[in-house]
C-alpha cells in the first residue's frame, strides 16, 4: 500500500532518485559546459567532485589504499603515453585544435587507448588532443582522466613514503627487478599487481620511476562544442561509410542494422572454422592455456554445440600468425558475401555488410536454420553491422540511420550490462528502460525471449521481461544507486539502450513529445528490434569491480548466444521478405 501511494506522489526517476543523485550532477556541472566558451580546469579540481558522488566503480576514491579496479579501468580507457602528459584538450572537431591555437595537431602521432575508439593525437611530450562525439564521450573521458589521476598520485604517495621509491626515482633500481618489493609497497594483491604490470608493460619501468617521482595535477582544456557537432560527426561517418560499401545500394535495400562487435555475426556464417576445426584447435591447445583446453575437451567429450564458439575464439590468433590462412579466410568470407570496412572515421567504427542472398547454406553454423533457401536466395536485404557505439553516441547514430535506410527492416543491439542478479556472462532481455538522459522510461518490444536463446546456451542464464537503466556513464551512478536499483527491481545498468529507444521513438513517432514519463515505443509492423546484454560486471558484489578484468570464456558463450540469436530472427524474417510479390 506505501509502495503504491508513493508511486502516485512522484515519478520513479523522482522518487528513486536514479539519475544518480545530487552528487552526480553537480559532478557533471563541473566540466558540462557546452557552448561559445573554452573551459580550462585542473583535475585536482573535479576531485572532490568525483570523489563525493560515491562511485561504485571508484569506491576507495578517497582511501590511501589504491583502488585497482577503478585504476585498471581507467587505463584501459586512456591513451598509453597518459604517465607523460599534463594536459589533456577536448574538441568534437579535429581543426578546433588549430583554430583555437593549442597546437599543430595534425603533425602529432596517434595515441590510441586499448578499449575505447576514439581519435586521440600526442605530441610525444605533455600534451593530448582528443576528439570526443557526443557527451557521453565527454562522460567517459573525464571520469577517466580523474580516477586515473586519483590513483596515479595514491601511487607517488606509496613510493614517496618508502626508500624503494627514492631508488626507483633516482633510477638506481627499476621496477621490473623489484616486482615483489614493489607490490608490497603499493599493497596490491597478486592478481591486480599482475595486470597493471600487463597494461603498463611497454616503458614499465619508466612510468613506475615517474610515478616515483612526481604527482600529477592534469589542466584540461574544453573547447567549444554542441549537440550539432555531434550530430555533424555522425552523418559524416554514415558518408564515409556509405561511400565505401558503393554499389550495394545500402540506402534503397532492405536492411537489418545489428550494433555488437566485429567478429561474431562474420563467423558464424564464413565456415572458416568449420573448414579448419583441427587447425584451430591445435592452436587453442598451444595457445590458449589451459581453461580454453579444458573447456574445449570437455564440451567435445559432450558433443557440445557450443565447443564449436571455442574454435571462434582461437581463430582470431590462428589467423594473425599465418598469413595464408588469413588470405583463405578473407576469400571465404567475401564469397559468402561479406564485404567490411576499416575503422571509418570520425566514429572510427569498424561496418561489415552481409548480402543475405550470397550466403551459402553449407558454411553456416549448424545451429542455424534456413526456413526458406529459396526465398532467401532471391532476398535483396543486407545486414548491416558496427561496432557498439558509446552511450549518448547510438541516438546519434541512429538518427542519421534513420535519415539514409528507406527500407530498414530492423535493428538489433547486442552489448555488455551490468547486471543485479545473475552471474557474469548471463544475458538479459529488456523490455523496460529507464533512460536518465530523457527521463522517459520506455517500455519496447524486445522481439527476444528466454525461448529463443535457449536453444544455444550450454552455461549461461537468461533473464527475460527485465528493467535496465541506462546511465550517464561508468563511473556515473553510486553504490546508493545500485540499492536502489535493486528495491525498484531494475537489473540492468548500461549505456546505450535509452538513447537507441529515443532514437527509434524520434524517428517512429515523431509526435511523440520528449517530455519525461512513460513511452511505449510501437515501431511499424514488420519492424524487428530486439536488444541484449550480457553481463560483464555484477556491482551488487561487494568484491572489488570485475569492469577492469577481462571477461574471458564467461563472454564467449552469450556473445555467440545472441549472435546466433540475432542471426536466427534476420533469417526468418528476410525468408518472409523474399516470399512477398
Amino acid at each position: 500500500m506505501l509502495k503504491a501511494i508513493a508511486r502516485l506522489l512522484a515519478p520513479e526517476e523522482r522518487r528513486l532518485d536514479l539519475g544518480g543523485g545530487e552528487p552526480v550532477r553537480q559532478y557533471l556541472d563541473c566540466y558540462r559546459r557546452l557552448g561559445g566558451e573554452t573551459c580550462r580546469l585542473r583535475l585536482s579540481e573535479l576531485e572532490p567532485a568525483h570523489c563525493h558522488m560515491g562511485s561504485s566503480l571508484h569506491r576507495l576514491a578517497e582511501s590511501s589504499q589504491i583502488a585497482s579496479s577503478a585504476l585498471l579501468y581507467a587505463a584501459a580507457r586512456l591513451p598509453g603515453c597518459m604517465p607523460w602528459v599534463e594536459r589533456v584538450m577536448v574538441a568534437a572537431q579535429r581543426q578546433d585544435f588549430v583554430r583555437f591555437g593549442l597546437g599543430e595537431v595534425d603533425a602529432w602521432g596517434p595515441a590510441p587507448a586499448d578499449k575505447r575508439r576514439r581519435t586521440a593525437l600526442y605530441d610525444g611530450g605533455q600534451n593530448l588532443a582528443v576528439q570526443v562525439h557526443s557527451l557521453s564521450d565527454l562522460d567517459d573521458l573525464i571520469p577517466s582522466l580523474c580516477a586515473y589521476q586519483i590513483e596515479w598520485n595514491k601511487i607517488h604517495q606509496h613510493l614517496s613514503q618508502s626508500p624503494l621509491g627514492s631508488e626507483l626515482a633516482s633510477g638506481r633500481a627499476r621496477a621490473s627487478e623489484e616486482g615483489h618489493e614493489l607490490r608490497r609497497v603499493l599493497g596490491l594483491n597478486q592478481a591486480d599487481f599482475q595486470a597493471l604490470a600487463e597494461l603498463w608493460a611497454e616503458g614499465w619501468d619508466d612510468k613506475l620511476a615517474l610515478a616515483a617521482t612526481k604527482p600529477k595535477n592534469i589542466e584540461f582544456v574544453t573547447l567549444p562544442m554542441g549537440e550539432e557537432d555531434f550530430q555533424a560527426a555522425a552523418h559524416r561517418w554514415w558518408e564515409r561509410m556509405l561511400e565505401r560499401f558503393a554499389g550495394l545500394d545500402l540506402a534503397g535495400r532492405p536492411v537489418f542494422f545489428v550494433t555488437s562487435n566485429s567478429h561474431s555475426l562474420a563467423n558464424l556464417i564464413s565456415g572458416f572454422a568449420a573448414r579448419h576445426a583441427e587447425d584451430l584447435a591445435r592452436y587453442g591447445r598451444e595457445r590458449l592455456g589451459a581453461p580454453w583446453e579444458q573447456a574445449f575437451g570437455q564440451l567435445s567429450a559432450e558433443a557440445a554445440p557450443t565447443a564449436r564458439n571455442l574454435l571462434y575464439l582461437a581463430q582470431q590468433g590462428l589467423l594473425a600468425s599465418d598469413p595464408g590462412l588469413a588470405r583463405e579466410w578473407e576469400a571465404m568470407e567475401a564469397e559468402a558475401g561479406v564485404r567490411r570496412t576499416e575503422p571509418v572515421p570520425p566514429l572510427l567504427a569498424e561496418a561489415q555488410v552481409f548480402d543475405l542472398a550470397r550466403l551459402i547454406p553449407q558454411r553456416l553454423d549448424p545451429r542455424l536454420r534456413l526456413p526458406d533457401p529459396a526465398a532467401l536466395a532471391r532476398s535483396r536485404a543486407l545486414v548491416l553491422n558496427t561496432d557498439y557505439p558509446l552511450g549518448f553516441g547510438a541516438y546519434h547514430l541512429l538518427r542519421a540511420a534513420g535519415e539514409r535506410l528507406s527500407a530498414w527492416q530492423g535493428l538489433f543491439v547486442l552489448g555488455k550490462s551490468a547486471a543485479m542478479i545473475g552471474r557474469l556472462g548471463d544475458i538479459m532481455i529488456p523490455t523496460q528502460v529507464r533512460d536518465v538522459h530523457s527521463r522517459r522510461l520506455f517500455e519496447l518490444p524486445n522481439c527476444f525471449s528466454a525461448r529463443r536463446l535457449a536453444p544455444y546456451l550450454y552455461d549461461a542464464a537468461v533473464f527475460d521481461d527485465q528493467r535496465s537503466l541506462t546511465v550517464h556513464g561508468t563511473f556515473l551512478h553510486s553504490w546508493d544507486t545500485v540499492r536502489r536499483l535493486q528495491r525498484a527491481d531494475f537489473t540492468g545498468i548500461e549505456m546505450e539502450a535509452g538513447p537507441c529507444l529515443a532514437a527509434l521513438t524520434d524517428h517512429f513517432m515523431p509526435q511523440e513529445t520528449a517530455s519525461p514519463g512513460l513511452v511505449r515505443l510501437t515501431p511499424p509492423p514488420g519492424f524487428s528490434l530486439g536488444i541484449l546484454h550480457y553481463t560483464s560486471d555484477t556491482p551488487y558484489n561487494l568484491r572489488a569491480s570485475l569492469l577492469s578484468h577481462p571477461l574471458g570464456l564467461a563472454g564467449l558463450e552469450s556473445t555467440y548466444s545472441c549472435s546466433l540469436a540475432i542471426w536466427q530472427t534476420i533469417l526468418d524474417q528476410a525468408a518472409l521478405l523474399g516470399r512477398r510479390p
